[in-house]
């Protein structure tokens, strides 16, 4: 990548702009950009997070262009818009990083959805605790419905294989 294709990525960081950073006791934390410095001619970026929710925190991010282009600093991974916090489908996250996946699936979890979907795989949390998910009003619920109509649940995946096992006259695979 040249220089003007770090110049092209770093537009995606700007004041406001949160990010994720590695934390020893949560894995990874949210922080917000509270600036920015470019020195094109130095060629050399710097910039300074804060920590949501822990104002007295900041992460500070310090690179020149080519330690960039050749991946030996990598810039901090960016955090979804709101709107799409606890999403029922990873594939839908405007930014697909390792972060953001867990942070969504924690989202969900927190919300007692410890189904996800990713793409045609199904994530599951186990909750080590007795979940009502499996009654048969639930089974009913899913009962002849296509995958994505109701929230992601291992019942939606089964009714998934048998509707393909049926129109399509041939075996399915579900891996759990």
């Amino acid at each position: 990548m040249s220089g003007d294709g770090v110049l092209t990525e770093l537009k995606a960081y700007a004041k406001g702009t949160k990010a994720f950073f590695v934390d020893d006791a949560e894995a990874w934390v949210q922080a917000t950009q509270t600036s920015k410095t470019v020195d094109a001619e130095a060629r050399t970026v710097q910039m300074t997070f804060e920590r949501d929710g822990h104002a007295e925190t900041e992460y500070k991010f310090e690179a020149t262009f080519d330690e960039l282009n050749a991946k030996t600093k990598v810039l901090p991974p960016l955090c979804n818009p709101p709107q799409l916090e606890g999403i029922d489908d990873l594939t839908s996250l405007s930014y697909l990083n390792e972060p953001a996946v867990l942070h969504n699936l924690q989202a969900r979890y927190a919300m007692h959805n410890i189904y996800t979907y990713s793409g045609i795989v199904l994530v599951a949390l186990n909750p080590f605790a007795r979940v009502p998910l499996y009654s048969q009003d639930t089974l009913e619920a899913y009962a002849g419905r296509m995958r994505g109509e109701l929230e992601p649940h291992l019942f939606a995946i089964s009714e998934d294989a048998f509707q393909g096992m049926v129109r399509d006259r041939r075996n399915q695979t579900i891996i759990v």
